[in-house]
């Protein structure tokens, strides 16, 4: 008899719980957003948008060969004109690219491991920003840590939100904050 009641009390609360516990539509829907279905569509269009840029981006342009000046024609004796000599036009300065610091093993190593590199790269944004763009922030290892474990959206606005990592250990958390803020 106790089995029969308390199965049916058990029961009772998981349906009242149910039915308490579910977040409204919109909240479902902004979840989902982010980490369901919706976060599938996001993530294609980022990398689609991704590679269009790369594909739109334009090229350095190439410095034209020197040219060297015309040979003085021979006179008689006379010293050639220093105004007749051709001048190479200057050349327009190439646009300098930020040096790309190659990432180093072990950092790359607890990357893969933690699947990082999933939504972040070094210096190209892919899901996330680029650990290139984290370091412009200044943050310390233990801010780092802190978002890592607990991110905030409100940091970072046009991206999607983290989800929080608590199981990344403090001490590989420290490692890859060391070599972001190297950047």
């Amino acid at each position: 008899m106790t089995l029969n009641k308390s199965t049916s009390l058990a029961f009772i609360a998981l349906a009242v719980s149910f039915c308490i516990g579910c977040s409204s539509k919109e909240d479902r829907d902004k979840y989902d957003h982010y980490y369901g279905s919706g976060s599938k569509v996001r993530e294609e269009t980022a990398l689609v948008k991704l590679q269009n840029d790369r594909k739109n981006a334009p090229a350095a342009p190439v410095a034209p060969a020197a040219t060297t000046p015309a040979p003085a024609a021979p006179d008689s004796g006379k010293a050639a004109d220093s105004s007749a000599v051709a001048v190479a036009p200057e050349a327009p300065a190439a646009p300098v690219a930020p040096k790309r610091k190659p990432v180093p093993a072990d950092v790359s190593a607890l990357l893969n491991k933690h699947a990082c590199f999933a939504c972040h790269q070094a210096y190209d944004k892919v899901i996330g920003p680029a650990y290139s763009e984290v370091a412009k922030k200044k943050y310390t290892p233990d801010q780092i840590v802190e978002l890592v474990h607990n991110p905030k959206p409100e940091h970072w606005p046009g991206y999607p939100p983290m989800a929080p990592l608590a199981h990344v250990p403090k001490a590989d958390i420290i490692v890859i904050a060391n070599w972001i803020n190297a950047l």
